[in-house]
């Protein structure tokens, strides 16, 4: 390796990039999936009440929603929750200015999987917006509408990009194995006049394109995992969609290694067979 390094490190350096790419792509990819699976908790209303119900007026209203059309499941918040809940999530300071308590009381309204879409979120909003005992009805109805509007474009994609640099990655290490091959086409052709075995031949040029495919992967993967790690301290809420950004890496490094090790593999055998016919 260290005497054919002009032909080995232009190599490592393609599979470095093309690894690189490949796991942008695919973890972007796992990224819209994992905004999918979070795409169901958009289809919630919140519907807040007035400070000052009673608890019989919260069973009727209660009651009233269960037989709504759409509804799957719903939760009463009472107010001293919802301020915990509100201090879990931001700072204490944005409530020294306001007295009391100003959260109301509210519910909690899950959507039915069959009306998981903008539509019947909208609808189902504007229909409990309408009802005297809410003061105030709440949906995330534009949030729904973009994932809904880009779901198709964010999974189709990536999965087109990382197919196509999965087969132009492995077009380049089959390449630059039969480079490196015929660069030491004299010496595989001496090795094997000499009476070394396939094994002692191949054993070599798949040991190199193993190694090849590990550093150029393994540093993309490095490198991507450092990059997504600083993203995640800056902005801690994105810890949620980079929940498999790690497996996805790791993944790939094992998945180019073994491409890297099979074309080499495979690339010094058919060398070898030609050889051999050709002396028959």
């Amino acid at each position: 390796m260290k005497q054919h390094r002009t032909v080995i490190l232009p190599s490592l350096v393609t599979i470095f990039l093309c690894s690189l790419f490949l796991s942008i792509a695919l973890v972007f990819l796992g990224v819209c999936f994992q905004l999918s699976k979070e795409e169901k908790k958009l289809y919630t209303i919140d519907a807040f009440l007035p400070e000052d119900i009673g608890m019989d007026s919260i069973k009727v209203i209660k009651d009233h929603l269960l037989r709504t059309k759409g509804v799957d499941t719903l939760v009463f918040i009472s107010a001293d929750s919802a301020l915990a809940e509100f201090k879990t999530h931001f700072s204490p300071e944005m409530l020294e200015l306001v007295e009391g308590n100003p959260i109301p009381p509210y519910f909690k309204i899950t959507l039915d999987k069959n009306f998981h879409n903008p539509f019947d979120l909208q609808e189902l909003k504007q229909k409990l917006a309408q009802r005297d005992y809410f003061i105030e009805v709440e949906a995330p109805v534009q949030w729904a509408e973009k994932l809904a509007a880009y779901r198709f474009k964010m999974i189709f994609w990536p999965i087109f990009i990382s197919v196509l640099l999965l087969v132009t990655l492995s077009l380049i290490i089959c390449n630059s194995v039969r480079l490196s091959l015929y660069s030491r086409q004299l010496l595989v052709e001496n090795m094997k006049y000499a009476g070394g075995s396939y094994f002692f031949i191949e054993f070599p040029f798949v040991l190199e394109g193993f190694v090849q495919g590990f550093l150029g992967s393994g540093f993309a993967g490095i490198l991507l995992i450092s990059v997504i790690k600083s993203i995640e301290t800056l902005f801690p809420i994105t810890k949620i969609i980079f929940v498999s950004s790690t497996e996805i890496l790791l993944g790939i490094t094992v998945l180019i290694t073994f491409l890297s090790s099979y074309f080499s593999l495979r690339t010094v055998d058919k060398f070898l067979m030609k050889k051999k016919d050709e002396q028959k």
